[in-house]
């Protein structure tokens, strides 16, 4: 099954992404050797109506400030997610307990529904399985597991009855108390104002600025930055499903999609924040996405000139459509990239409905991950306090780690082995240490890209036609973490030397 290809949750493509201007000309050609050549002044930019611009406006401040704009709260700089997430935690304490298990509740029930219809067990009307997007929940039986596990964990967590080493605070007091009850929180909420950005032309505006470098510093069309932008306001499965679409089309080859894949789609900006609240670094969140955005950066300009990804070959799969090679000045782009975010805002939804759907979306996605997180969660944090499994793991970049300067190296170890399997446990595993090394674990996890629990089966589905393969994610992983652990310890080091951390 390809999990996003055949897949719909109700939203078309052109919903998240619009249509671009180039789009609408008639410049497609068959010819992948010659591109059209032109200038921004070329490109049919839609007249400047007060009503989108106002609207593209009021959601791209609200998104950013939301997440990016330091304010003093208690004493501290932080932003307004911290916030919010405090006050919300302190005022109802209980019943996000509740909320949190209601969440893993719903997760498991509704992914064993969904399996138990796709697999014949049960066969539910195609107007119900609609009306509850049973095919949102559809996974792989494993991860079934995962979330059923994860009601029966939560159940003795939440009524406090059971084992020490469940409810102790090594182990439910992490995982449950320091994870689970924030994530619960922190993505819904984030997800609202995340949905601002990528729904009411924020993407299109992120990502047009971003096309100029795309060819020169990454060797990718200049589209490829929608896609990046794609992940990480939105999620790595829309980044995914974009370069799905746009690869069918003749929009780009093997390598730019194998590239794009392993390289951009990274964590997205609501589930660093997330990771970050967690660890409880939100005061110094700007600082922890522009630290993470050059990190990210950085990599892919290595990584996209070397084996495995240089050797890709450059086969299309569909007739070659390549991308109009615009010129302008860094003006001309301002006001490109005005133009599609306006054009993406005019067909958009309302500021409120918007953020309705973020709030309900992100809900969606909390279910799915708690159960899986906590089964996780548990589980590594009973090997490592219990057994010297991750200790071993992680002996061999201990002395790196420490060569690099990292406070903490023996946790840092940790935390990027386990942020292979998966990054929002990876990351979080680093919540006893000091800011430097949690600023570097996020860093370095949410860049990590490949999470074998995640992102590298889904990348394996949808696009076995290239092939991608996990002996080819297992070799990049590698690479990608040697490459991002002396960046990220460049850029933290430089950070604490200025002063901004």
């Amino acid at each position: 099954m390809r999990l996003l290809r055949n897949r719909s949750d109700g939203k078309s493509l052109s919903n998240y992404f619009g249509r671009t201007a180039w789009e609408n000309d008639e410049h497609v050609s068959g010819d992948s050797a010659a591109p059209d050549s032109k200038t921004i002044d070329d490109v049919d930019l839609r007249k400047k109506r007060p009503r989108p611009l106002l609207k593209f406006i009021l959601a791209f401040s609200i998104g950013s400030f939301f997440f990016l704009f330091p304010i003093g709260w208690n004493g501290q700089t932080t932003i307004p997610l911290d916030v919010v997430v405090g006050l919300i935690q302190e005022a109802f304490p209980t019943l996000l307990e509740y909320f949190t298990f209601g969440l893993i509740v719903a997760g498991g029930l509704l992914t064993t529904v969904s399996m138990a219809n796709y697999h014949g067990i049960v066969t539910i009307d195609d107007e119900l399985v609609g009306r509850f997007q049973l095919d949102y929940w559809q996974t792989s039986k494993i991860f079934w597991l995962f979330r059923v596990v994860g009601i029966a964990i939560a159940v003795p967590i939440l009524l406090d009855t059971g084992p020490d080493w469940l409810l102790s605070g090594s182990t439910s007091g992490v995982v449950w108390d320091g994870l689970l009850l924030t994530i619960a929180l922190v993505i819904p909420i984030g997800a609202v104002f995340v949905n601002l950005l990528a729904e009411l032309g924020g993407l299109q505006f992120v990502g047009t600025l971003s096309q100029p470098m795309m060819r020169p510093l990454f060797k990718l069309p200049g589209r490829a930055a929608l896609d990046s932008a794609a992940s990480w306001l939105g999620s790595f499965s829309i980044g995914y499903y974009l370069t799905r679409n746009v690869f069918d089309r003749g929009g780009y080859n093997k390598r730019e999609v194998f590239a794009i894949c392993t390289c951009f789609a990274t964590g997205n900006l609501g589930t660093v924040g997330a990771i970050a609240a967690v660890l409880g670094i939100l005061h110094v969140f700007p600082i922890v996405v522009f630290l993470y955005l050059i990190s990210v950066i950085l990599t892919a300009v290595i990584l996209v000139r070397i084996p495995p990804l240089s050797t890709v070959p450059n086969e299309f799969v569909a007739e070659p459509d390549p991308e109009p090679e615009f010129s302008g000045s860094f003006s001309d782009y301002v006001r490109f990239a005005f133009n599609e975010a306006i054009r993406t805002a005019e067909v958009g939804a309302s500021i409120p409905r918007s953020a309705v759907e973020g709030l309900i979306d992100g809900m969606k996605l909390t279910g799915m991950m708690l159960g899986t997180i906590l089964t996780i969660g548990m589980s590594a944090v009973i090997l490592n306090q219990y057994t010297p499994v991750f200790a071993i793991l992680s002996t061999p970049l201990v002395p790196i780690l420490s060569a690099f300067g990292i406070p903490d190296p023996q946790m840092a170890a940790t935390s990027v082995i386990l942020g292979g399997a998966e990054m929002f446990i990876g990351a979080t595993f680093a919540v006893g240490t000091d800011l430097i090394t949690k600023v570097f674990v996020v860093i370095v996890v949410s860049s990590q890209a490949i999470f074998f629990a995640a992102s590298a089966p889904m990348m394996v589905d949808m696009f076995d036609d290239i092939p991608i393969r996990f002996r080819d994610l297992f070799v990049l992983f590698l690479m990608r973490t040697a490459l991002l652990i002396p960046i990220t310890a460049a850029l933290v080091h430089g950070a604490l030397f200025v002063g901004l951390l």
